[in-house]
């Protein structure tokens, strides 16, 4: 470069003393920017036959050169590369216009019949099988509790107050207690105290008819009841009757915590009763009486008056004894019997007590 050239600085790269390009010609080596003449300072861009990616980092900047090497534009270039399959597009809901529409409804033909779904018809039977029971179940109850009334074993007559009331003495309650408890001369006679085995003859007398059945004679011993036989006896078939049948009896007439035992039923020395009790079998088996010589007798028996107090109900009964040949003073006694019924947790009125008023 010559002298000139250094005090110029508005010239750069042009040797004034070569060849110099005309002012309306450009370079035209594509490999290198062009000047344009007369113009200090300002390069041309050459033009390039390549795209250039406008994310390098020379975008926006001036006088910044690309290299090219030859004519087939291999490009050197900063620029990152953009891996496609790297990138996530993101979908943003920002209102419920642009939110995806609901799935389609199905449309049901207008002469479509829809049907119910079917009911299992195991179901139904089981719920009628369930109502056929409560409703008998609550029927036996209902015909239990009536039963009961009648029989005066469930009673409305219990006062709050505890007043004494008197009753009818041909109600049906004072009736069923009466005919539970009364007794004849031939039984007063037999046996006139009101002990155990008195007890379990009157528990006897409740049993009902059908708990009675045939039996026979294994293990009857008739030593122990004198007036009666059994093996022995001819054309005799036995009744007999279970053990729990005289309990629950037992428990019904003198109450359920009352509990008496097992033995003989016989009044005396009489054919009342005549039951021999027979633990291995448990069983009550019947003996066969033979003749005993009676006694001319009578006896007036009449109830009297009946009266409830609390729980308690009280029957009293006039009772004349007519005298006859062997039957001493000391075992029979006129008098007013009283018979003491008591309410228990099982609504049934347990006999409590027979006394004599004045004794």
């Amino acid at each position: 470069m010559n002298q000139e050239n250094k005090n110029n600085p508005g010239v750069v790269g042009v040797n004034n003393t070569s060849n110099v390009t005309p002012s309306n010609q450009v370079v035209s080596n594509p490999g290198e920017s062009q000047m344009l003449a007369g113009s200090p300072g300002i390069r041309i861009a050459p033009v390039q036959e390549m795209p250039v990616d406008a994310s390098n980092d020379n975008k926006g900047q001036v006088n910044n050169s690309v290299s090219f090497h030859n004519t087939s534009a291999t490009v050197t270039s900063k620029a990152p590369v953009i891996n496609p399959s790297t990138v996530v597009p993101r979908v943003e809901v920002t209102s419920a216009l642009s939110s995806p529409p609901p799935p389609p409804v199905e449309e049901v033909a207008e002469n479509t019949i829809v049907e119910p779904p079917k009911k299992r018809k195991g179901h139904g039977f089981l719920i009628f099988l369930l109502l056929l029971i409560i409703a008998g179940l609550g029927g036996y109850i209902y015909m239990d509790y009536q039963k009961d009334l009648a029989r005066g074993e469930c009673s409305p007559l219990v006062e709050s107050d505890g007043s004494l009331r008197e009753l009818d003495v041909n109600s049906t309650i004072v009736q069923e207690l009466y005919e539970k408890v009364k007794t004849n001369i031939r039984e007063d006679i037999a046996y006139h105290n009101f002990d155990d085995t008195f007890k379990l003859y009157l528990a006897y007398r409740q049993i009902p008819l059908s708990d009675f059945y045939d039996s026979n004679c294994n293990s009857f011993n008739e030593s122990v009841m004198s007036n009666f036989s059994c093996a022995s006896a001819t054309n005799f078939t036995p009744r007999a009757f279970k053990v729990e049948t005289l309990q629950r009896e037992v428990r019904k007439l003198f109450g359920e915590s009352v509990e008496i035992p097992n033995q003989n039923i016989v009044l005396g020395n009489s054919c009342f009763g005549g039951y021999q009790y027979i633990a291995d079998r448990g069983e009550y088996v019947e003996g066969y009486c033979g003749e005993i010589p009676t006694t001319t007798y009578q006896v007036d028996k009449e109830l009297i008056s009946a009266s409830v107090q609390g729980d308690t109900i009280t029957l009293r009964e006039q009772v004349r004894y007519y005298s006859a040949d062997g039957i001493s003073g000391s075992q029979l006694q006129n008098g007013v019997y009283v018979h003491t019924f008591k309410l228990d947790n099982h609504y049934h009125y347990a006999y409590v007590n027979r006394s004599i008023e004045g004794q």
